[in-house]
This record gives C-alpha cells, sequence and structure tokens, in this order.
C-alpha cells in the first residue's frame, strides 16, 4: 500500500508539472497554482524519558541525533498574490543514528543504532511572499509518525508534528523560481509501549523549485 501511494503521489505531482503552462497565472506573478519541491540536510533529534523505571536496568530517557536528509513537498493554490494555501508533506530520515540511553543502575551509555530513523508528517500550511525580494515565511502543521528500522523495529502513533521555513527565490522562468531556505521542525509522538512521547526537532538548509 505505502509503495502503491508513493507511486500515486509522484504521477500527481508530474501531471502538475506537466500542465504548468495552464494552471499557472500571470508571467512571474505569485498567483494560480502553487508547487513548491524542497529538499537539503540537516541536523534532526528525538528524545523520549521513561516514566516506568521498573525494568531491572532501570531506563529513564534515550536520546537519538544524527545528520538527517530533508524533504517537503507543498501543493495548493494562491488565495491572493503573494499567499498560498498549500498541503504540505514533509520529514526527515538519519541512517545510523547516535544514541544516548540513561539508566538509572548505569549511568549515561552511548553508541550507534544501526538502521534508519524517520519522522513523516502532512498537513495545511501557508506561504507569504514579501514582494518583490521573492523571500518568503512558510508555516504547517499536522500529523506525523516516527519509524526506526534496524538495530531498533518499531512505530509511533500518530501525533503533533509542525515544520517553520524562511527561504529566497529567483525567477529562471516565466512560472519557476529556484531558490535556498532554512526549516524547522518539531514532533511529539505517543510511543505504543511508553508513558512519554517521542519529542525533539530538527534544523535544516534546503534548495527548493517552485511553480506559481
Amino acid at each position: 500500500m505505502r509503495t502503491i501511494a508513493g507511486g500515486l503521489t509522484a504521477a500527481t505531482i508530474l501531471c502538475f508539472i506537466g500542465a504548468a503552462p495552464a494552471l499557472a497565472g500571470a508571467a512571474r506573478t505569485h498567483d494560480g497554482f502553487f508547487l513548491r519541491l524542497s529538499s537539503g540536510v540537516g541536523i534532526a533529534s528525538t528524545r523520549v524519558g521513561i516514566a516506568d523505571q521498573s525494568q531491572a536496568i532501570g531506563l529513564k530517557s534515550v536520546d537519538v541525533t544524527g545528520t538527517a536528509a530533508d524533504l517537503d513537498v507543498a501543493i495548493g493554490a494562491m488565495l491572493r498574490p503573494g499567499i498560498a494555501l498549500h498541503l504540505t508533506l514533509f520529514g526527515w530520515s538519519i541512517h545510523d543514528p547516535d544514541a544516548d540511553i540513561t539508566t538509572s543502575r548505569f549511568g549515561l551509555a552511548t553508541g550507534t543504532l544501526y538502521g534508519r530513523e524517520t519522522v513523516s508528517a502532512i498537513g495545511p500550511g501557508v506561504t507569504w511572499y514579501l514582494i518583490p525580494a521573492n523571500v518568503y515565511v512558510s508555516g504547517s502543521a499536522g500529523v506525523g509518525r516516527l519509524k526506526f528500522t534496524g538495530d531498533i523495529e518499531g512505530e509511533t502513533r500518530t501525533g503533533f508534528a509542525m515544520e517553520l521555513v524562511l527561504g529566497k527565490e529567483w525567477w529562471v522562468g516565466n512560472s519557476w523560481g529556484l531558490g535556498l531556505a532554512g526549516g524547522y521542525t518539531y514532533h511529539s509522538l505517543a510511543d505504543e509501549d511508553l508513558s512519554d512521547d517521542w519529542a525533539g526537532g530538527s534544523y535544516s538548509l534546503r534548495l527548493s523549485a517552485t511553480m506559481n
């Protein structure tokens, strides 16, 4: 199902890209259909505190950090020139993250979790352009999940996720702009087996392409 859903999402985006001349508004103007694709790298982390320390080792908290690949896709339309309302898919993934595990019995232990940690989220968002500078601020909030594969296998329940973006773009055609952006994400996601939530965030530097 996830493979099918991913394929349908990609096909939908390609259809929109192919229909760009018809969907876009006036040349080099922020109006009409809105599509922003951005990706980059950054630092991400998540932490869970464990209230129930009845385990033999007295597990207290787990902190997971690492260099993350970051992805953001926003699809929507301009409500008026310079202001877009969109659905945003965003998230990040860390390969072989570092882990700090604190216990009441053995203190702090550090190591590497071999595998992948991924946060994926979806929700509505708004982007506001400062015209004519083509600087924009964007915010989205919705639901997300955290998934571990590898040394640790598991997935959280659906919880809260959000992101904030500050970027700058340059027109490279009548409807397309390329740019740079800084992104921040936050998540708070409940675990099936633990009393506390996994909570944390990420900071990233992104390259972006926007059709508008």
